[in-house]
Parts: C-alpha cells; sequence; structure tokens
C-alpha cells in the first residue's frame, strides 16, 4: 500500500490511477492529519492480533506545501514511527521555500512538480539496502 498525500485533489487523485496502473494499491489522504488518522485506526484494528497485523504501508509519496501539518513535518513524524518506510517529498516550492519550511529527514528522496512518472516508478521499485 502506498500512501499518496497531496492537498492537490487531482494530483492525488491521479497518482493513485497511475499507481493501480502499475498494479499498486494507494491510501488517498488530502492532508496530514487525514493520513495519521487512517494509520492509527489502521493500527488500533490490527492490535488484537499482532501476528497477523500487516505492514499498512510500503511507501508513502508527500506534497511538502500542505496546509495544517506540512509535508517535511509528517515525514518526521513517520520516520519516527516507521524507520525504514520510504519516503518521497514532492513540491513545486522553490528551494528556498522548501528550506523555509524546515529540514528534510535523513533518507528521504524529493523530486520538484513537475515531475517524470517514471521517476516514482524507479523510487517505488527501489530495493533497499
Amino acid at each position: 500500500m502506498i500512501g499518496i498525500v497531496d492537498d492537490n485533489i487531482e494530483i492525488a487523485d491521479a497518482l493513485s490511477d497511475w499507481l493501480s496502473l502499475l498494479g499498486l494499491d494507494a491510501t488517498v489522504h488530502y492532508s496530514a492529519e487525514t493520513l495519521l488518522e487512517w494509520l492509527q485506526n489502521s493500527h488500533a484494528k490490527s492490535c488484537g492480533d499482532p501476528v497477523n497485523t500487516p505492514n499498512l504501508l510500503d511507501a508513502a509519496i508527500i506534497d511538502i506545501n500542505l496546509s495544517g501539518i506540512n509535508g517535511i513535518e509528517l515525514a518526521h513524524k513517520l520516520r519516527l514511527k516507521f524507520p525504514d518506510l520510504p519516503l518521497l517529498l514532492i513540491s513545486a516550492l522553490r528551494h528556498d521555500e522548501v528550506e523555509s519550511l524546515g529540514s528534510l529527514p535523513v533518507g528521504v528522496s524529493f523530486l520538484r512538480k513537475p515531475f517524470d512518472l517514471g521517476l516514482i516508478e524507479d523510487f517505488l521499485l527501489q530495493k533497499p539496502d
């Protein structure tokens, strides 16, 4: 399951549709808060049987410029809970605007919008070292 977080509904839904064409499942969220709530609720539902607890996410694609909790803050929260989760941050912001929102967590990938979908596919198909 790939988590998609982007407050631009068209981009989030288009990414989800594209992932579906690749045979990948996605959970789409239009804010950081809704992804965190989904993770908490999904974890709570699976706590009754820890042996069969599925990995909730295989990777996450997160827009940086979100209202409320921004994408960089979300990436830090996810990195604390899921240290090995592949994270890809995306943004149309200029470099200095991204830097003003905070520093990227270690090991997080970044793509500037507009991006080549092939680069996202490469990110999702990369194997951990």
